[in-house]
């Protein structure tokens, strides 16, 4: 196949976006990289639920063609649900409607943007190693940028280089110096199935939406997927390395989730002293346990020099690591693909060669894009942080009430 001029660096949510929109305005001349091997998910990856907002996931999918399907086949519209109960197992209020704001596993998001675009523009099993600036003069075909694989193999002669690789992207370091910090934060994820002896008690609790236990710093969420099953996650604040710690004395994975499923269950610091239905979610929840430590990329470090690195530019966690708690991370990275589509067609134009639009067209795309993601990125991470804040507190029921205040309240307990 002929090289292609743009490279998209991952396969999530905001890679899949942009590489449809291009379609969509006739720009053909793209390649995604990803790492994994095939559009299987596999067992490590992240398989919860996402809501989409309507100012930025839902409409990248209406610009993309595609919430048509989304909104009539994949969409849970029931699930904009929340309740919120303490420690002891009191409910603290019950919200029917937390706004229009579907719920879609990632799995599914992912396959629907896949199906968008050709098969052959997704490079399978390109997990990159590294990023060169390599060298730019009158004799380097594209932006001099050489990427380097996992499985040994590397490519270059591109135009224009998007890292679209999350947390750790690799593609960072060529245009910022940022680099991820630990929130102090750390989740624990499992799950329960249909026969889990906690089902019901989710199903009653959390219905087809979400359950938090929020108090003592530490939390327990609930939600549905679209099979049914409920995924569960333990938040705490704790060292990075607290579940390898506590788990290291064990290989296998069920037993690691097994030693910590006791710890997290009668150690005094942790839930020990919450109500035993509370703790119930705990003993039964399912593993393979997976550990998510919480990073985010500092506010005031978002930002670069638009000529550090001509032709690369990053969009998402890539860009602006956040923490999960305002549900926004996925929108905004999907924002970040409009956007980025819109300008490169304002700038370059759709419906032709991308290899023959001029260095200050494409400069001036990447200029406009990124100072609309800075001013949403930046956003983002402070929101989050402020909301974390408040979830982890020792008084956080009556903090993310204020949060919820212009929400259908339909109960309220103490």
């Amino acid at each position: 196949m002929a090289p292609s001029t743009i490279a998209i660096i991952g396969g999530g949510p905001s890679g899949l976006v942009l590489a449809r929109l291009l379609e969509v305005n006739g720009i053909t001349d793209y390649v995604v990289f990803e790492r994994d091997e095939s559009s299987t998910p596999g067992p490590n990856q992240q398989g919860g639920t996402l809501d989409l907002h309507e100012s930025s996931g839902q409409l990248a999918l209406k610009k993309a063609g595609l919430f048509d399907k989304f909104s009539k086949e994949l969409a849970r519209w029931d699930a904009a649900c929340l309740c919120l109960l303490d420690s002891a197992g009191d409910t603290i209020a019950k919200f029917s409607d937390v706004g229009a704001r579907p719920e879609i596993d990632r799995v599914q998001l992912r396959r629907l943007l896949l199906d968008s675009i050709p098969p052959e523009k997704i490079r399978w099993g390109h997990g990159v190693q590294s990023v060169e600036k390599g060298s730019s003069d009158e004799n380097t075909v594209g932006n001099g940028c050489v990427i380097n694989f996992t499985n040994g193999t590397s490519a270059s002669g591109f135009r224009l280089v998007v890292g679209a690789d999350g947390v750790w992207s690799k593609v960072r370091s060529l245009i910022s110096p940022a680099k991820p910090i630990y929130s102090g934060k750390l989740y624990i994820e499992g799950r329960l199935s249909h026969d889990n002896p906690s089902y019901s008690s989710a199903h009653e609790l959390a219905g087809p939406g979400n359950m938090m236990v929020l108090g003592d710093e530490k939390m327990l969420a609930v939600q549905q997927l679209s099979d049914g099953h409920y995924r569960v996650y333990f938040g705490l604040v704790v060292p990075e390395d607290f579940y390898q710690r506590e788990s290291a004395s064990k290989i296998d994975p069920n037993a690691k989730a097994a030693i910590i499923r006791s710890l997290l269950t009668s150690s005094e610091e942790l839930f020990a002293d919450w109500a035993p239905e509370v703790k119930a979610f705990i003993q039964n929840a399912e593993g393979p346990f997976r550990p998510w430590p919480l990073f985010f990329i500092p506010p005031e470090s978002l930002g670069w020099e638009r000529g550090v690195a001509p032709g690369v530019t990053l969009m998402g966690d890539a860009a602006h690591a956040s923490l999960p708690f305002v549900g926004e991370g996925v929108n905004c990275s999907m924002h970040d693909a409009v956007v980025l589509a819109e300008c490169l067609v304002k700038h370059c134009g759709g419906n032709r060669a991308f290899a023959s639009v001029q260095e200050s067209s494409l400069e001036a795309a990447l200029g406009e894009y990124e100072n609309d993601m800075y001013i949403r990125g930046q956003d983002l991470i402070k929101r989050s942080a402020e909301s974390g804040r408040r979830l982890f507190s020792n008084n956080a029921g009556p903090l993310l009430l204020e949060m919820f205040s212009g929400a259908d309240e339909t109960a309220s307990g103490n």
